[in-house]
């Protein structure tokens, strides 16, 4: 009988062996929409919980890109993850949005979009208008080959700032960066004679942090519901020989209704960070991010003006590529 059993058995595996064969059911996107979606919606003014306006019902087409707990689209954030996009057929789309009220969801956002061939992402920024449409086009910038610890990654500013709820802004924005000229000694350090007695190629500027660059414009002035394209950004890497990473700082200026290339001051000119206010000529909207080399980011730059939370900072969702 033991035996019986046995044979009986790894014949059956066998036989499902045979009908169940494996396959890779893949298939190229070639002909198709791939999109990302890009959470800019205001929040009420001065709420208590912002997680109340997040969205945990997100539909394209009728079909569910998240429902119920799973991977809602929260207030400032993408899906789906990053380098990652949905595929649609192109033409006119269709999304619609819901957020949880009680124990009901209930629809918010509907507004159709006509989407092309490629990858696209879908910026959610008026609950009466249809989503801006920005285009990805692989291999618009060339990377930068890595010298020793000197490299690069590209920003992609957008500015979505307003006044107030329901008003957007008039202000043309210009974002700048500035990063540390030498963390590490590099060989262009090197061969620009920068590195002193004692030191080599690869070793710590003991006084790095306090050496910075000009502030760099990131791309041109940029009005509500623009962008200013790929930009380059240098990184110099903290870690010598690697893929390695950096701090990059960033400034807000104004190029319209205030005075051209000074950063916002007080008075009519105040730009309000989320939580913390500028309070000075050399306290205007700042902030900073840490760069992996060889990434591309979106910078969005949305919230309130006047005062009222939540207020202006910058939002990087997911490295883009």
């Amino acid at each position: 009988m033991k035996f019986t059993v046995v044979f009986l058995t790894v014949i059956s595996v066998l036989t499902s062996c045979k009908k169940n064969e494996i396959t890779f059911d893949a298939r190229y996107s070639t002909g198709m929409a791939l999109v990302q979606l890009h959470n800019e919606l205001p929040v009420p003014a001065n709420v208590a919980n912002v997680a109340d306006y997040n969205f945990y019902k997100v539909e394209l087409n009728g079909v569910d890109l998240a429902c119920g707990k799973r991977v809602p689209l929260n207030s400032w954030s993408s899906i789906p993850a990053a380098v990652r996009y949905y595929e649609v057929n192109p033409g006119t789309a269709n999304i619609k949005l819901y957020q949880q009220v009680g124990s009901d969801l209930v629809l918010k956002y509907d507004q159709s979009v006509t989407l092309k061939e490629g990858k696209q992402g879908l910026i959610l920024y008026d609950f009466n208008k249809p989503p801006i449409v920005i285009t990805e086009e692989d291999n618009i910038l060339p990377y930068r080959v890595t010298v020793d610890t000197d490299t690069v990654h590209y920003v992609r500013f957008f500015n979505l700032m307003r006044e107030k709820p329901g008003e957007e802004s008039n202000l043309k924005l210009q974002y700048q960066f500035q990063y540390s000229l030498h963390p590490l000694y590099t060989l262009d350090d090197l061969a620009a004679g920068k590195i002193p007695a004692g030191k080599k190629v690869g070793d710590a500027d003991p006084q790095s942090s306090s050496k910075k660059s000009p502030w760099i414009n990131l791309g041109p002035p940029v009005g509500f519901g623009e962008n200013t394209g790929w930009q380059m950004v240098m990184v110099k890497k903290e870690t010598y020989v690697s893929q390695g990473q950096g701090r990059v700082d960033y400034r807000i200026v104004v190029t319209q209704g205030g005075v051209v290339g000074v950063t916002m001051t007080a008075g009519d000119n105040l730009l309000i960070c989320r939580n913390r206010a500028a309070t000075s000529l050399t306290n205007g909207f700042t902030d900073y991010w840490t760069s992996y080399v060889g990434r591309w980011a979106y910078h969005f730059f949305s919230g309130y003006r006047d005062g009222g939370a939540p207020g202006m900072a910058i939002a990087q969702p997911f490295f883009q590529k």
